[in-house]
């Protein structure tokens, strides 16, 4: 007989639920897609109930997969933070989610950056927000979808809403309330951001906070029916999957950071104390974790996320008419050989149509390809666009009040030997690739595993699971070359400003010419 722990991730694209022994070795695995769909442009939104049969689907294959002996322990779930998931007083959906890279409420975002508002909520929840941030989506349903606003009872997260479908119980944890609702000191809700906003009757809609490690309840009979998790498994609170995979990846102590190099480029560093210097740029998340649950005081997170990471390769691969399974390893070897710098190209990797979050805030922000000359080849092109991922990267670091020494690093990017040089030397630190796939729902069983009293402590749970697959060091010369680069390519995006505002400007003109 193995005893089990079963973690879920919830992602934006994907979900994934993985059995692992208490030793956090993965036993067996399933996943599903998770449909994003795109009612209008730029709106990004997911059927909730397709949601949880797709993570009910996967418990199942899981379940299959185990021994008749087998115990299943308990189980965690994380999944996509922000966004907004609205259920109506009897439980359903108030409407189909509306995820964290929805683009609707740029406007406000807009007027607030316009105004003090923005300044005024990064200093109750240290978060700058962004237009996928839930009370900038709130506001804008209270302006165009009134009616779902007045039949929406309460409003958590990915998580939070397989949780409820688990167990019944409406919850929600500091981590994915931290931005915006959560004051950073406190790591409890603060009335404070509604006001501010001016839409205090929004308070209403938070559910109740619990820490992460909480057991919030039981599976319940009819979701066992629907899982084949056996009625009575104890549900953890748990956190979202920034933090979440933050530890599943090895991050044990207050000065390690953690990188995902994947549809974002996610960049974070724990902390002891809630930091959130610099002023006004990323996330700081309070996790709630307290000293019976292993790590001696609360921690935080401070938080860099860049809202695209990998996807510009790939973009930019497409448009060199690169076919849909290219050799990256012999594209990487071709890159190697242009010097550092890429001998004056130079790429801002801003794709995303919501612009930047991190660690600037400009819904504006576009990418741009400087410096050619007709000299220049696609291996010039192709390595300005890994220089421009790990430039980014590099930004997100230098905005974070601790450069940490060790970083461990996953996602599409951690398979790319050439990337994880590139970001040791320009980030001045040694990078570790950690073992297995799937940090988040590592992550998520760990918290369970502490949760129901399988490990003394949590914080040891994570060392002793913890197996490296590769290090990468620091090379000094490489450092100082990507130190200077850092410098034009900083200088270059800070004058950039004044003309994204006069690119959406002339756009404007150009589309009123034929109204």
């Amino acid at each position: 007989m193995t005893d089990v722990l079963i973690g879920v991730d919830a992602g934006t694209s994907m979900i994934k639920a993985v059995a692992y022994t208490t030793e956090g070795r993965p036993l067996y695995k399933s996943s599903r897609k998770n449909e994003v769909l795109r009612p209008e442009p730029g709106w990004r939104e997911q059927d909730m109930d397709d949601t949880w049969d797709a993570t009910a689907a996967t418990l199942r294959e899981v379940v299959e997969q185990l021994n008749p002996q087998d115990e299943i322990l308990g189980l965690g779930v994380t999944g996509q933070g922000d966004g907004c998931w609205l259920i109506d007083d009897e439980g359903e959906p108030a409407r189909d989610a509306i995820l964290w890279h929805d683009e609707r409420a740029s406007d406000i975002i807009g007027e607030w950056q316009g105004s003090d508002v923005n300044e005024q909520l990064y200093d109750v929840c240290g978060s700058v927000q962004f237009p996928g941030s839930s009370l900038a989506i709130l506001l804008w349903l209270q302006e165009h979808e009134t009616e779902t606003i007045m039949r929406a009872d309460t409003v958590f997260f990915s998580k939070d809403w397989l949780k409820y479908r688990l167990t019944g119980e409406i919850t929600s944890d500091p981590s994915d309330m931290s931005l915006p609702y959560v004051d950073v000191r406190t790591g409890e809700y603060s009335s404070e951001v509604f006001e501010i906003v001016g839409a205090p009757q929004l308070e209403s809609l938070l559910p109740p906070l619990h820490d992460p490690l909480d057991v919030i309840g039981k599976v319940t009979a009819e979701a066992a029916k629907q899982t084949d998790i056996p009625e009575g498994t104890p549900v953890v609170s748990g956190l979202f999957d920034v933090p979440c995979s933050m530890f599943g990846s090895g991050v044990s102590q207050a000065g390690e950071g953690a990188s995902v190099v994947g549809t974002t480029s996610l960049n974070q560093v724990l902390i002891d104390e809630p930091d959130t210097s610099p002023d006004g740029v990323g996330m700081t998340l309070s996790l709630g974790l307290d000293g019976e649950n292993g790590f001696g005081e609360k921690r935080w997170t401070r938080v860099m996320a860049s809202m695209i990471g990998t996807p510009n390769l790939d973009w930019w691969l497409d448009m060199l008419r690169y076919r849909e399974d290219p050799d990256y390893a012999a594209i990487e070897k071709r890159a190697s050989e242009i010097p550092i710098g890429s001998e004056g190209v130079l790429y801002h990797p801003y794709l995303s149509g919501s612009g930047e979050r991190a660690p600037f805030l400009n819904t504006k922000a576009r990418a741009q390809m400087i410096g050619l000359e007709p000299d220049h080849t696609e291996e010039h092109i192709v390595r300005a666009v890994y220089e421009g991922v790990g430039m980014a990267m590099k930004d997100c670091y230098e905005h974070i009040p601790d450069t940490p020494k060790e970083v461990y690093v996953a996602g599409g990017g951690a398979n790319s030997d050439f990337w994880c040089q590139m970001f040791a030397d320009a980030i001045d630190a040694e990078f570790a690739v950690p073992e297995g796939e799937e940090f988040g729902a590592k992550g998520a069983a760990l918290l369970a595993g502490a949760a129901v009293g399988v490990f003394d402590d949590f914080q040891t749970a994570v060392r002793e699971s913890r197996t490296i697959e590769q290090t990468y060091q620091t090379e000094p010369t490489a450092s100082e070359k990507y130190d200077k680069l850092y410098q034009y390519y900083k200088h270059t995006y800070e004058t950039m400003f004044d003309i994204w505002d006069k690119r959406v400007e002339t756009m404007g003109a150009i589309e009123r010419v034929d109204e």
